[in-house]
């Protein structure tokens, strides 16, 4: 039986993603820092759930050497984040603390656990969900969108040094993503109208986000098509912006993107 070690399985796309697995005949160990969130998950089969606090770095070391001690894990999920939107001037220090703690070093800690592992079965894949504003910066992003930068850059980096262990590493980028994820801070001062438009711009003509669900199939995709492939946008309107952004070029997006937002 194949097994999954998903981070940040308490809900949204982690959640969904290890109900989707389950599914599919696989083993999840899904973990998260609030056990009674992830009581819903306790009837699937072949579910393993674990506590971890991706901020807590003993905690990190605990988790992981018991799943891989009890478990031949295929795929590590690294999903757990932490959002914040706001004016880099009006960012509060602790908050960036946390998301870089959350996002960067912990995404970094659980990878480093996971290593070994997979360079000795000379198989496996690491994927982690970053974001699109990890390849599109977006105004009031500085903060979230340079953890998730730093993610994206350790992915890439990671790549060259897991090829020779026949080891993938793949990005999951999602955009808007309709559910409960939490951005405790969300502060549009000044900038309250180009804030609308982003809205509008990420939301590409629809009326509400793609849900969980595309993404998690997306994931599993990922995590069985053997591709040779890191960036995986995780839903179709990601996938179009993605498109588009890849198309224009930093230089030529960003006068498109400043009009849109200004206009």
């Amino acid at each position: 039986m194949k097994t999954i070690f998903i981070t940040g399985a308490s809900s949204g796309i982690g959640k969904e993603t290890a109900k989707y697995f389950s599914r599919q005949g696989w083993r999840v160990i899904a973990t998260m820092r609030n056990l009674k969130k992830g009581e819903d998950l306790q009837d699937l089969p072949n579910m393993v759930i674990l506590p971890l606090d991706v901020s807590d770095p003993q905690q990190i070391k605990e988790t992981c050497q018991k799943a891989l001690a009890d478990y031949d894990v295929d795929v590590l999920l690294n999903n757990a984040g932490y959002g914040v939107m706001a004016p880099l001037e009006r960012m509060p220090e602790d908050a960036i603390h946390k998301v870089f703690n959350t996002d960067v070093l912990g995404t970094m800690l659980v990878t480093q656990q996971f290593i070994p592992h997979f360079k000795k079965r000379r198989a496996g894949a690491i994927l982690t969900t970053t974001s699109l504003a990890a390849i599109i910066a977006l105004p009031r992003d500085s903060v979230y969108g340079a953890a998730k930068r730093a993610q994206q850059g350790m992915l890439e980096s990671l790549y060259y040094e897991m090829k020779p262990f026949n080891v993938f590493v793949k990005a999951m980028i999602p955009g808007g993503t309709k559910t409960n994820f939490q951005t405790p801070i969300n502060d549009r001062t000044g900038y309250e109208e180009a804030a609308a438009h982003q809205q509008e711009y990420l939301l590409h003509g629809n009326e509400e986000f793609p849900g969980p669900e595309e993404a998690a199939q997306v994931i599993y995709g990922a995590a069985t098509d053997e591709k040779d492939q890191i960036n995986y946008p995780t839903d179709s309107v990601c996938q179009a912006l993605y498109d588009q952004y890849q198309s224009m070029g930093l230089e030529e997006f960003k006068k498109y993107f400043t009009n849109l937002l200004y206009r």
